[in-house]
């Protein structure tokens, strides 16, 4: 648009539903320095970790909201961050330490994968 050029159309949502919280709470940890200043899940490595104990899966959450179309662009967005980050946390440890980036996580777990999924598949079926 004229207005907002190549930016979404009205702002995007920024606090999630409740039933995400442990997802926006992983997200809100996993920055290397978060917004309070202090060293976050990528920092100390323990991201991978962290989701594997902490996050469940919420498809069926999502499905709850099918409907809405900024809360599924907000949703995709946050679970292609995190997707992004699991996947890549090996090569940024190994960086710290100075070694060579080399290979990241070959598989995303399904609390990412089947989420991540449902939202796509839900924004190509939006008319």
């Amino acid at each position: 648009s004229t207005t907002r050029g190549f930016l979404p159309r009205q702002e995007p949502i920024v606090c999630l539903p409740d039933e995400f919280k442990v997802l926006e709470s992983i997200l809100t940890r996993m920055p290397i320095k978060t917004a309070s200043g202090t060293p976050g899940l990528l920092a100390t490595c323990t991201l991978g970790d962290t989701v594997l104990k902490e996050l469940p899966d919420l498809t069926s959450a999502i499905d709850k909201y099918r409907d809405n179309l900024p809360l599924m662009n907000a949703l995709y967005r946050d679970y292609s961050f995190l997707a992004s980050a699991y996947l890549l946390e090996p090569c940024h440890e190994r960086f710290l330490r100075g070694e060579a980036y080399g290979l990241g996580r070959q598989l995303l777990p399904a609390v990412i994968s089947l989420p991540i999924c449902r939202c796509a598949k839900l924004l190509v079926m939006t008319p």
